[in-house]
């Protein structure tokens, strides 16, 4: 496969939202009242696919629903800035705009309040279809924040079209198997750690033991992130394993498997080695970890052919 064949455009499909991250140094055991932080940053699955994909080139597209209040404004508005084109980005009437409330404290885990009603209304309709046929895309990048019906028609699409090329993020552990029944439609999955083992019902390992437990079940090409313990490919019959490029610093890891999968379909719809597919993908996620956004704004195609992992 090469970028060629699909004509470097791409449609996003799933969640974009608001982050409202909230952070405490102090923890005093009640988690009640204490001093910190908090910051509102623009997120989704989609939206971070759709942003650092045209950062690498790509002509972006998203496919989403907002609400008709200030924070579907402000993700509109920045989409727009980055050049992704929001015609399919829809606003509901009834329903508020996709929110994660992220709370933590220091020397506890974080937990996660999240409201997303509103991407029930992403659907494939005709207006879709139509921009589909008139951009021609030949790329779909999916995240499972949609209904049952609303994935069952994007994956009827895949069975008309055997050529076009879907890759399927899993996005939770909680949703993560709402498309496991479509693995042998999928082109390339992606998934974390926490979200294998919901798959697989075990805990997942960076081995082969994992890797074809995870391929009897349909996919054929996938990626599992295991955090500090790296990156396991599997593609076909070959599978490959990286440790991270890790920073000396982590501001933030929200975002980093997003940025890893950009990095690695960029080589991947290239026709590039998955060796060096892994290394656009690890950089991404290295330069995200770096920053408090869900994106890195120094993320482009020239910098990630010459970066250097250290």
């Amino acid at each position: 496969m090469v970028l060629e064949k699909f004509n470097n455009k791409i449609l996003c499909i799933g969640n974009v939202s608001v982050d409202i991250k909230a952070y405490s140094p102090e923890s005093d055991g009640t988690e009640a009242y204490r001093e910190g932080s908090i910051e509102l940053v623009p997120g989704g699955v989609a939206r971070g696919m759709a942003i650092n994909l045209k950062h690498l080139g790509f002509d972006t597209s998203v496919l989403s629903v907002v609400g008709h209040d200030i924070f579907g404004d402000y993700l509109r508005g920045g989409l727009n800035a980055e050049g992704v084109n929001t015609r399919l980005l829809r606003t509901s009437e009834k329903r508020e705009t996709s929110l994660f409330s992220v709370m933590a404290s220091a020397g506890k885990s974080a937990t996660c309040v999240y409201s997303t009603a509103v991407l029930s209304e992403i659907t494939v309709d005709n207006e879709v279809l139509e921009f589909l046929k008139s951009e021609d895309i030949r790329v779909i990048v999916l995240d499972s924040n949609m209904s049952e019906e609303t994935i069952a028609d994007i994956y009827a699409l895949k069975k008309a079209d055997p050529d076009l090329f879907i890759f399927q993020n899993a996005t939770a552990p909680d949703i993560s198997k709402k498309t496991l029944q479509y693995a042998p439609l999928i082109d390339l999955f992606a998934c974390n750690e926490f979200e294998a083992t919901a798959i697989l019902g075990e805990e997942a390992f960076p081995d082969l033991t994992t890797a074809d437990k995870f391929q009897s079940l349909g996919f054929s090409n996938f990626i599992i992130t295991f955090g500090e313990r790296g990156v396991m490919v599997r593609i076909g019959k070959d599978t490959w394993n990286s440790l991270p490029y890790a920073p000396a610093h982590i501001v933030d890891t929200i975002g980093a498997g997003d940025a890893f999968a950009s990095g690695f379909l960029m080589g991947f719809l290239a026709g590039e080695s998955v060796k060096r597919c892994m290394h656009y993908g690890l950089a991404s996620a290295k330069e995200t970890l770096l920053t408090k956004q869900t994106v890195s704004s120094v993320l482009s195609r020239d910098f990630l052919e010459q970066y250097q992992s250290k």
